[in-house]
């Protein structure tokens, strides 16, 4: 059977997107690689591609279509079914297998696909849990790993993926729950989602230093667990929504350099008891 149709380069959008400050990037050593074939000899030194290659498809137990067949008969990785490469330095920069039926776990040897960009296994059977190791894939801006059925936690050093700007993770069984999200000192543009007002967990919430603008949203007012908030240096405007102002939880309010108005609620003291700093700044 011929496997369907897809888009090599096409990655799905998402709701969440996580950012944060560069980490050194570390190279995962392979302990117990595959061996190289003979496609090896027209790498050019870019051996850890197919060997990390070559791990994930020994990962996949059921492949109905027999997409990976090409994985290591094709001249080239480069050629390998769902594989994109870079055109200059010829490494791998996107997997995409996605709507294909694939039954097995994602192999941590993904880590060693350091020129990564994209990832899009949406619509398998992949299970166990997320690896680790996509933490160093510091260049990985498209992740999608939704309609699957992994399991645990969501890596919490996922944050490292610093140029990460669509994540999707939905109609798995991941456990956990969200409670710390920084996007600071980025170059996020457009507004703020509302969607942000349904991180129920959230504790602390960190956007300075982008390029957002518009309002604050009144949604935000509804993250009961919240105790930091910092929007400060970029383009918002308008007045901050009360409900924000009525988050006993808050001990850390800092917004400056936007373009808010309006004046503080007279009963600040009573309506935020936790308050230790408030820092509105230059507007």
């Amino acid at each position: 059977m011929a496997p369907p149709l897809q888009c090599k380069n096409s990655i799905s959008s998402c709701s969440y997107y996580f950012s944060s400050f560069l980490l050194p990037c570390i190279i995962i050593t392979f302990l117990h690689a595959p061996p190289l074939t003979s496609a090896s000899t027209v790498l050019n030194g870019n051996e850890s591609d197919i060997l990390a290659l070559l791990a994930i498809k020994a990962k996949i137990t059921q492949d109905p279509f027999n997409v990976t067949a090409s994985w290591n008969s094709s001249p080239h990785y480069c050629n390998w079914f769902g594989v994109s490469c870079g055109h200059l330095q010829q490494r791998v920069t996107s997997i995409n297998l996605m709507s294909l039926g694939l039954v097995g776990s994602l192999s941590p040897y993904i880590g060693n696909v350091t020129f990564l960009t994209g990832i899009n296994i949406e619509a398998n059977n992949f299970h166990g849990k997320i690896p680790q190791e996509i933490s160093v894939l510091f260049r990985l801006k498209h992740l999608n790993l939704s309609n699957n059925s992994f399991s645990g936690e969501i890596p919490a050093n996922l944050s490292s993926c610093f140029n990460l700007v669509r994540l999707r993770l939905g109609f798995n069984s991941l456990t956990g729950k969200l409670e710390n999200l920084q996007l600071h000192y980025n170059k996020f543009t457009g507004s703020i989602p509302d969607s942000l007002g349904n991180l129920s967990s959230l504790g602390a919430l960190s956007l300075a230093v982008n390029n957002f603008e518009g309002r604050i949203p009144d949604a935000l007012g509804r993250l009961k667990k919240l105790n930091f908030i910092g929007l400060g240096v970029s383009n918002l405007y308008g007045m901050v929504h009360s409900s924000v102002f009525n988050l006993s939880s808050l001990t850390s309010v800092t917004l400056p350099y936007n373009k808010l108005h309006g004046t503080l609620p007279m009963d600040l003291g009573f309506t935020l008891p936790n308050l230790q700093v408030l820092n509105m700044g230059a507007i």
